[in-house]
């Protein structure tokens, strides 16, 4: 059997940000999709790597990032559905509002593109019965919103808590421990408990994580090409499909690109840019020569 893998880059813009550490998003600006977005084009396409940008549909709202959306399909990547607003809360609130997050952003997003989005990432990677259900009636035919890594988890919970006694609020939402249970291969999600095994019509494919380690860019960023190539052949080892996941950020410096210092409280913008870059390049490449890089809505 080929061994598979993927890359999704979650195009967040700046202003969730400053709303996870609790700053006046006054400042922010469309770096992440101005800047970030065509330094991964450009390098996946360098590495010959499709990929899937899950993108939050109020961001076309921005001018120039429609055309921007329209040059990655172009380009050969994949649309998913990273909701219509990107609210945190997303598993909290209304029946109404919910679906609406899910269905509006998915409408918006697929008639921008001109091709199909078939794929969702919930903001915060936190997701239940009911907004697994609203994902399937959507249209929806794959989710990658299960993060099953215990580091994460407990490190995500302590900046929250520091932020909370600090007297800053964070609008993340840290979600249910239940995850860290979940299947790290992807699997079908049971209806009732979207982290277990089950019918419910519905792909979940998770993002990786090797010996404790999520296969995601902020963790390649502090670990650098030896720590990062390390965890990546773990994962090589032992999995049998990879899902790689970066941020649009991930490729942006606050040197680099004369972002707001207030953000250095985001410890991966203060590395610069070519030295991310170089380690990406470098795992993605290394992978590339082992395991066929699939965009998900390619896999049954």
């Amino acid at each position: 059997m080929t061994r598979t893998a993927s890359v999704g880059v979650d195009v967040d813009s700046l202003r969730h940000y400053y709303r996870i550490h609790g700053l006046d998003e006054g400042s922010a600006t469309n770096a992440a999709w101005a800047v970030g977005v065509p330094r991964f084009v450009e390098l996946f396409g360098e590495v010959g790597v499709p990929a899937t940008f899950y993108c939050i549909a109020e961001d076309l709202e921005v001018p120039g990032n429609a055309a921007r959306l329209r040059a990655l399909v172009d380009a050969g990547h994949e649309i998913g559905n990273h909701t219509w607003h990107h609210r945190y809360d997303l598993t909290r609130l209304s029946p109404a509002e919910r679906r609406a997050e899910v269905a509006c952003g998915r409408a918006r997003l697929e008639d921008a593109a001109g091709a199909p989005v078939v794929g969702f990432r919930s903001p915060g990677y936190n997701t239940d019965a009911a907004l697994q259900a609203d994902v399937i009636a959507a249209g929806h035919t794959y989710d990658s919103s299960v993060f099953p890594c215990a580091p994460y988890y407990l490190a995500k919970a302590g900046v929250m808590g520091a932020m909370r006694l600090a007297g800053r609020r964070s609008q993340s939402v840290l979600g249910t421990p239940r995850v860290l249970a979940a299947p790290r291969d992807p699997y079908d999600a049971d209806g009732d408990e979207p982290h277990r095994r089950g019918p419910s019509g519905l792909r979940q494919y998770p993002v990786s994580v090797a010996a404790g380690v999520p296969l995601i860019g902020t963790a390649f960023t502090a670990l650098g090409r030896a720590g990062s190539l390390a965890a990546v052949a773990a994962g090589h080892a032992l999995r049998r499909h990879l899902t790689l996941e970066f941020h649009a950020v991930d490729l942006l410096g606050l040197r680099d690109d004369g972002l707001d210092p207030a953000l250095a409280v985001q410890p991966d913008l203060k590395a610069p840019v070519a030295r991310k870059r170089r380690v990406f390049r470098h795992l993605l490449s290394w992978l590339a020569r082992r395991r066929a890089f699939v965009r998900l809505d390619s896999l049954p």
